[in-house]
């Protein structure tokens, strides 16, 4: 199993630039720098109280058992890109399974797809991207006022599909109160150097009386982007003279890697004295390019030609997509709502979704969705020490796929769901306890051409409808021993269960976007997870940290078996089941070095490493690589900056039909200037810098990390405004 010991040096790194920090003199700030800082957000930066609104009790952020990250407010204006997964990726235990630059999911300490839970406003994202990484989340990232990460377990919360974790967008499509001026809202634009971005964002909040309305809007173009090589990772060594000359016209861009969407929402609410109501609609559309993904037709030629292995019968498609998403989302809070409960918390979400991809200007497949999903939270008066919050939840999803190349049949999947979640204060200790109990019908309507993995090739055969059913029961338990008043310790112990979805049952076909023939198995029982966690935490005036250890024990962990065989040019993988263990560790640490006459620093850094292993040895795939990262932040007056290292390791523990992946430094740097304006609306201009080094970075957590790196060295310029 995995040793810890093998990163202590980086580990150990990070902890002495912590200590360090502390016995370095520090003179006292002259009264006059005070008015240097940026805002009051900066200056309070480790005290200012941070609301998750993922979790029912309202906590905030230091008062969780369970390890999780917010960004909000200048943070997550620095870290904000084209897609969620890249915002998230220079966070410890975060990773990003991308599809290039323009198309990534959030990785939780390793976990990605069907077991990381994504949630706009607390509810579910209701988009494909978990089928499939090449499936855009449908939510702008630069339109969120918040989000919030939730490591480990969230199944109690949010179901099986968050058995790794859950990430929150908080947007506030539906007012939740009305502007103090009536008014307010902010605006941005920017370009970049590197694919020729031009991005518009803008929203505004605004009412008067008992009623509120909010309106969004964001527009994106961008070129194919530059890359600081070749696109191949690992090129075929013979190449024929016609190879070798596209080759070289391929160095430094990726081809199809573009990316065009608009969307915008509409909401509004009425806003009581006990009671508020709220409805909103959202459009999102995306048309973008796959890189590295090829479609190839073969005319009719003689065999003759054939044998001369000459690619003139052969034409290749790239392959494009073409994404719409139709959201309502509806909500009733109330306040005191009835005897012995402090509030009632009711909400609707209906999404339609379609993902088509495009060979060339043909329609290749279709994957279409529709999602109700409808969520009751009554949080109850203190029973005693005890307060807690009783949730019931509903989901139905319709899902379908029309082509040649459907690899998941039509399904239908039905969840209702139970949760209760209490928490106490016992003198230094805070316990927390919770419980969940789901009933899942996953419908296949069309089984497609299937046999059970023990079966010989020549005995596939179709079937009509099939269906499973699954009740998974999950519970855990949290501590935190509030060891001074500035520190912590947390304990975190849980058992929780996942069901497998639909493409695990039910799959079979070729799938473009991972290069592979998939085939599942109708026989998958549930996963279940026993999780372990240890923290320490610090949260002082100047200094905090968060030291984290972890580890995992899957029982019947869901993966995909390389059979060694090929079907239609593709390897055959088949979803499988053994017992799996992830250990892991995660640190962060920010430090306020305090005020001088050159401005106010603080330093930062991260670490963070996980292993998988299956019961026989191997690695388990799409594994992120060990990192450690240091930075720096300077305010001084009107001037804000920032500069962030992060050194991730060649990462070799690979599963058996995975290539090895180089590791790389990643360098970023920001500076933005506030315009001496007025003072009803503040403007800012910014310049960003990113992958200064211009390295050639890839994902070890994507399918597509051999054909797509990341985005070359690329300069961002652009202003925002608020008021």
């Amino acid at each position: 199993m995995y040793n810890l010991r093998m990163h202590a040096s980086r580990l150990l790194s990070v902890v002495a630039l912590l200590f360090a920090s502390q016995v370095v003199a520090q003179p006292e700030p002259p009264e006059s720098h005070e008015g240097h800082l940026h805002g009051s957000e900066h200056e309070d930066h480790d005290l200012e109280e941070v609301v998750v609104q993922a979790t029912p009790l309202g906590r905030d952020l230091v008062e969780l058992s369970q390890s999780a990250t917010v960004l909000a407010g200048e943070d997550l204006r620095r870290e904000v890109s084209n897609n969620i997964g890249e915002t998230l990726t220079r966070q410890a235990g975060l990773a990003n399974a991308s599809f290039g630059q323009n198309v990534g999911r959030p990785v939780i300490r390793g976990l990605q797809g069907q077991r990381v839970g994504l949630l706009l406003n607390n509810m579910s994202a209701s988009d494909a991207s978990a089928v499939s990484q090449d499936h855009s989340v449908s939510i702008e990232p630069f339109l969120a006022d918040q989000v919030e990460v939730l490591r480990g377990p969230a199944t109690l919360l949010y179901g099986s599909g968050s058995i790794g974790g859950v990430v929150n967008i908080v947007s506030h499509t539906i007012p939740q109160e009305i502007p103090e001026n009536g008014l307010e809202g902010r605006a941005l634009g920017q370009v970049d150097s590197a694919a020729n971005q031009r991005f518009a964002a803008g929203r505004a909040d605004f009412g008067g009386s008992s009623f509120a309305f909010h309106a969004d809007a964001f527009y994106r173009r961008t070129d194919d982007y530059e890359i600081p090589g070749r696109a191949e990772l690992y090129p075929e060594e013979e190449h024929d003279e016609h190879a070798e000359h596209e080759d070289e016209e391929a160095s430094g861009i990726l081809e199809n890697s573009f990316l065009d969407n608009e969307g915008g929402s509409l909401g509004a609410s009425w806003i009581g004295e006990r009671w508020r109501a709220g409805l909103s609609w959202t459009v999102y559309d995306s048309n973008y390019g796959i890189p590295g993904a090829h479609h190839h037709h073969e005319e009719e030629h003689d065999e003759e030609h054939d044998e001369e292995g000459g690619h003139e019968g052969e034409e290749e498609e790239l392959v494009t997509i073409g994404l719409e998403s139709r959201r309502w989302d509806a909500e009733l809070v109330g306040a005191n709502p009835f005897t012995g409960f402090e509030q009632l918390k009711f909400r609707y979400a209906n999404t339609d979704y379609t993902h088509t991809e495009f060979e060339g200007d043909e329609i290749g497949t279709v994957f279409e969705s529709e999602t109700d999903d409808l969520r009751l939270e009554m949080r109850h008066n203190p029973w005693g020490r005890w307060s807690g919050a009783f949730g019931l939840q509903y989901t139905e999803v319709d899902f379908g796929a029309i082509g040649e190349e459907a690899f998941v049949p039509p399904s239908n999947t039905e969840t209702g769901a139970l949760f209760w979640v209490e928490s106490a204060e016992f003198e230094d200790w805070q316990l927390d306890l919770g419980l969940r109990y789901e009933n899942i019908d996953v419908t296949a309507l069309e089984v497609l051409a299937h046999a059970h993995a023990d079966e010989e090739a020549d005995d596939w055969h179709d079937e009509g409808s099939a269906k499973r059913g699954f009740n998974p029961f999950s519970v855990s338990a949290g501590a935190i021993w509030h060891v001074t008043d500035s520190s912590h310790l947390t304990f975190n112990l849980s058992r929780v269960k996942r069901a497998p979805t639909a493409q695990e049952l039910y799959s079979f076909g070729p799938h473009i976007a991972s290069q592979t023939f998939e085939i599942g198995d109708s026989q998958l029982q549930e996963e279940s997870n026993l999780h372990f966690e240890a923290g320490y935490r610090i949260h002082g005036e100047r200094l905090s940290a968060s030291f984290i250890l972890y580890a995992d024990r899957f029982d019947d962990f869901i993966y995909q078996q390389n059979t060694g065989e090929e079907e239609d040019g593709f390897p055959v993988r088949l979803w499988s089941q053994q017992n799996a263990d992830f250990v892991g560790a995660e640190v962060e640490v920010r430090y306020d070095i305090g005020h001088y006459d050159s401005g106010h620093w603080w330093i930062f850094g991260l670490f963070d490493t996980v292993d998988g292993e299956l019961d026989d040895g191997q690695n388990v795939p799409l594994i992120p690589p060990t990192r450690v990262g240091l930075g720096l932040d300077w305010h001084y007056g009107s001037w804000i900056a920032n500069v962030t290292w992060i050194h991730a390791d060649d990462h070799s523990d690979t599963a058996d039909y995975e290539t090895p992946t180089p590791g790389y430094d990643l360098l970023n740097a920001d500076l933005t200037w506030k315009l001496p304006w007025p003072e009803r609306s503040a403007w800012e201009v910014f310049v960003r810098g990113r992958n200064l080094l211009n390295e050639d970075i890839r994902n070890s957590t994507s399918y597509l990390k051999d054909q797509a790196p990341q985005i070359g060295r690329n300069f961002v310029l652009g202003v925002r405004t608020a008021f």
